[in-house]
């Protein structure tokens, strides 16, 4: 049952359009915050390794954004973003060594205005791709 469900994970992600795996991406750093924020807060045995590779994953995903960039379509926007995506690689290290719940709260805002950030220009720019061209008289 979990190979299938791995296969779907990985067939959805390899056929959807880039815009839809940024989404996810946000999507599972979000996830993956909020869990390590649980972990943090419980205390439980074995907690300090969960909330580990969940910032450590979130910071591949940040690192990985900030390398799918591209600076030539839109170089301010790329330049701020790559110093946004630098700035939460760093915040999650330095969460990572305080083990201090209240910080991922900071990061998970992040995340969840960059993710709402780019649903809303995604959304702006299929709008403008569907509108019909008019003709000339």
């Amino acid at each position: 049952m979990m190979k299938g469900l791995a296969a779907y994970r990985n067939a959805r992600v390899f056929n959807a359009p880039n815009e839809q795996v940024v989404v996810m991406l946000f999507e599972t750093a979000i996830h993956r915050l909020e869990r390590a924020r649980e972990a943090m807060v419980s205390g439980h045995r074995g907690a300090r390794i969960e909330w580990a590779g969940d910032l450590g994953h979130v910071r591949a995903i940040f690192i990985e954004l900030n390398n799918a960039l591209d600076a030539e379509a839109a170089p301010e926007l790329a330049r701020n973003l790559s110093l946004t995506y630098q700035w939460v690689v760093r915040r999650l290290g330095e969460v990572g060594r305080s083990g201090d719940p209240n910080e991922v709260d900071g990061l998970i805002r992040v995340a969840d205005t960059l993710l709402g950030a780019f649903r809303h220009a995604t959304q702006a720019v299929n709008v403008e791709q569907d509108e019909p061209v008019a003709e000339a008289v």
